[in-house]
């Protein structure tokens, strides 16, 4: 996770260096970090920008592009030499587009907004605990998600601690994905208080399993 800053920075570079600058906003967008996109918070309008996910709040396969005008403009011609031929998965699929439709009315409702915020609070109340805890370390929260990791001889995201953390959760009935010895929660926004007692409840008990 990075500061909003380091997005506006990597965004002056690119319009220094004449380059197009590219928000990959599949993980992030739709108040995943806070906000409804990302790249909000660091108050920057990417040349290019990529939806996914959360844009039919997860429950079917859809991807937009969106693009600025120009760079739209530059393939719209009749000359195929010009053409874009390339299109995101399960474009325009009917179905997809009506369950995207009815998730942007719901962002509409002020409500929505409010319930993002309270599931980023009980994720930040839910990390307090393992703040002192010597056994994780960088615990950390952006918006709805949190990570932290488990100390281990052998860090990083191909640490064999990943496969034995996804084995201990699965038992657990939990479908969390650990990255090596990272540990990230990423809930639905329906998640409970109660829920989230039971996911860190498990993630302390792996610690006292695998540690």
């Amino acid at each position: 996770m990075y500061p909003a800053w380091v997005l506006r920075e990597m965004k002056r570079i690119c319009e220094a260096s004449d380059v197009l600058f590219i928000a990959d906003e599949v993980m992030t967008g739709w108040g995943r970090t806070g906000s409804l996109f990302a790249c909000e918070q660091a108050n920057v309008i990417p040349d290019l920008a990529c939806y996914s996910k959360g844009l039919t709040g997860g429950t079917l396969p859809l991807a937009v592009t969106l693009c600025r005008a120009d760079i739209f403009d530059a393939h719209y011609s009749k000359d195929r030499t010009r053409t874009f031929f390339h299109s995101s998965s399960y474009t325009a699929n009917p179905v997809a587009c009506a369950a995207a439709i009815a998730n942007v009315d719901l962002w509409q409702n002020p409500e929505t907004r409010h319930r993002v915020a309270s599931v980023g609070t009980m994720q930040e109340e839910a990390l307090e605990l393992f703040l002192a805890d010597r056994r994780f370390e960088n615990v950390r929260r952006t918006g709805t998600i949190a990570a932290l990791d488990l100390k281990a001889s052998d860090a990083g995201y191909l640490a064999e601690l990943g496969s034995k953390l996804q084995a201990f959760f699965k038992q657990r009935n939990l479908l969390l994905r650990p990255l090596g010895n990272t540990i990230y929660v990423m809930p639905p926004y329906c998640v409970t208080a109660a829920d989230l007692e039971e996911i860190y409840g498990s993630i302390r008990d792996a610690a006292d399993a695998l540690t």
